[in-house]
């Protein structure tokens, strides 16, 4: 008897298919991102089914799968084209179930927003270290970093995962601990956590280790919205430098971010925005001089709000209240075509200022924004990651055990610099991003080093994971350990739905992966998967219709 899959199936050729296939990446990779399938999980054994009927049969032609929660990646490793199929784990699992009572270990769904996980551990007076973006979900996030403002002080959200909940490419729910002392799961942990989301299995949900507000009491944040002014932007960018050259301690967060104008009513205006926070982390006294530094900077340029007050945040709060500060509440910056970069170096404070960095960076934004045109808009973020002895940066300090395979954590600033364009700027764009990479890297700028982060590839053009294994990756140890893992847990390259994924490089010979290209592999696989029945129900009014056994 035929169990049908319960959640939605969106066809390529369905009404509305645009909009169900959309993501982040949509608006520059449309043409890599048409899976012939999208499907709508909603629990454990939909999942299951999908893999089953991925798998294929003497009559169905395999697939690969990508694994969707919020889609928010740069070059859409979350989806697919082709014969392929995405599942989508966004109405899945949104569960959040504290597991102590303690309220310090809490399992969490993948179909949370960061928005939603921050709100929900705030209530309780708890934090984690996530991403600033509202709409980016748990799936992707706790398997790529979880970059953001707490960096320093706390270093990244992959750091407090406790457990993976992992659905194999053999159909198998199996939970992958970080004090593991099977070698097996040691290695399928890291693996998961950093070296390639949705590459190893389908990840439900994590349990995550947070903090307590009140072990940090009386931390502090400022943060301020500002009109935009290359003068002020450099002032600002030197500023962030000066924590390296201080040897600031890693109690001290600083971030600042450039928007072009949104060209709409009440946000009309390019505008600076500043976060800043101590976290109070070994109970000093606040160094007040620190945040009075920003504030000189900024006097007379904060912007105000519709009542006349003005856009600026400068008070003592707990760190989860803070946290939702530095959040952005919209999905994507503009509804544009984006040429992205996000560039990470080593090099000291020192270094910059030898190269002239801030005025040199800040001459790279005010050419676009003094064009007497608006044909492109810029979003750009300068923060600092780094700390010497004492104060090194946690992001350095939490990666010593070796447990995950985050790539470049001794790294100093990441400097994100992104363009989007209308169609009369697509060539301005090109070729500002291309002086760009020319001048940071290869002239060496702000890196001698050309390191990239796996949630920030140079799109549209880093899509070849393979290819550019050596911008993301810190060694060859370390990527090679990785492509062994690949091998042992998916061995038919079930979850190779897209080049920018963890594989041999000889497997697809350069070439789009698809599943038909291995069919040969999978007798490794079909002794293990339970023969079943799989019903994969049309939409309403479709004629398809599609029973398997695997």
């Amino acid at each position: 008897m035929s169990s049908p899959f319960e959640g939605k199936v969106i066809q390529l050729k369905a009404d509305g298919y645009d909009g169900y296939a959309h993501q982040y990446a949509s608006s520059t990779l449309k043409d890599a991102m048409k899976p012939a399938l999208i499907l709508y999980a909603i629990n454990d054994d939909d999942v299951i089914k999908a893999i089953l009927f991925a798998h294929g049969s003497k009559t169905v032609v395999p697939r690969a799968m990508s694994i969707r929660s919020g889609g928010h990646h740069y070059v859409g490793a979350s989806s697919t084209s082709g014969n392929n199929m995405t599942v989508d784990m966004s109405f899945a699992y949104d569960d959040f179930v504290w597991k102590d009572s303690d309220y310090t270990r809490v399992k969490v769904g993948v179909g949370h927003s960061l928005a939603k996980l921050n709100n929900l551990l705030k209530g309780a007076g708890r934090f984690i270290p996530h991403g600033q973006c509202s709409y980016v979900y748990v799936g992707g996030h706790c398997q790529s970093g979880g970059y953001g403002q707490f960096i320093r002080g706390f270093g990244l959200m992959i750091d407090y995962v406790q457990k993976y909940r992992l659905i194999t490419a053999d159909g198998q729910i199996i939970k992958v601990r970080r004090d593991s002392e099977d070698p097996k799961i040691q290695d399928l942990f890291y693996a998961l956590a950093g070296g390639s989301p949705g590459n190893f299995g389908i990840v439900t949900h994590v349990t995550l280790k947070v903090l307590k507000d009140q072990d940090y009491r009386k931390s502090y944040g400022y943060r301020c919205e500002a009109k935009y002014s290359r003068g002020l932007l450099e002032k600002l960018f030197n500023y962030v430098i000066k924590m390296d050259t201080d040897n600031r301690s890693a109690d001290y967060d600083l971030c600042i971010t450039f928007g072009s104008t949104r060209e709409l009513p009440g946000n009309d205006v390019s505008t600076i925005v500043v976060f800043a926070q101590w976290a109070n982390r070994w109970g000093h006294d606040c160094d007040q001089g620190f945040f009075q530094g920003i504030r000189k900077i900024c006097k007379g340029h904060i912007l105000p709000t519709d009542d006349g007050k003005l856009r600026v945040m400068d008070d003592s709060l707990p760190l989860s209240e803070l946290g939702s500060h530095w959040m952005f509440p919209v999905a994507r910056e503009f509804e544009y075509p984006f040429i992205k970069r996000g560039y990470v170096t080593p090099e000291s404070g020192a270094y910059l200022n030898a190269q002239g960095w801030t005025k040199w960076a800040s001459g790279r934004i005010d050419e676009i924004e003094s064009a007497k045109t608006r044909t492109c808009y810029i979003s750009a973020q300068f923060q600092y990651t780094g700390g010497r002895g004492a104060t090194e940066s946690a992001m350095k300090k939490n990666g010593a055990k070796g447990e995950t395979s985050i790539s470049w954590r001794d790294s100093t600033f990441i400097f994100a610099l992104d363009i989007f364009y209308k169609p009369e700027g697509e060539q301005t764009a090109k070729h500002w991003q291309q002086q760009n990479d020319y001048d940071a890297i290869q002239m060496k700028k702000f890196s001698t080093q050309d390191r990239r982060y796996i949630w920030a590839p140079h799109s549209p053009e880093d899509v070849d994971l393979i290819a550019a294994r050596k911008f993301f990756f810190d060694s060859d140890d370390k990527f090679d350990r990785l492509v062994a893992i690949k091998n042992r847990v998916d061995p038919i390259g079930l979850f190779t739905p897209n080049k920018f994924c963890v594989t041999s490089p000889t497997v697809f010979n350069g070439q789009l992966p698809s599943r038909t290209q291995a069919p040969r592999l999978l007798h490794l696989i079909r002794a293990s998967v339970p023969s079943r029945n799989v019903e994969i129900p049309s939409m309403k009014g479709s004629k398809f219709m599609t029973r398997v056994t695997a």
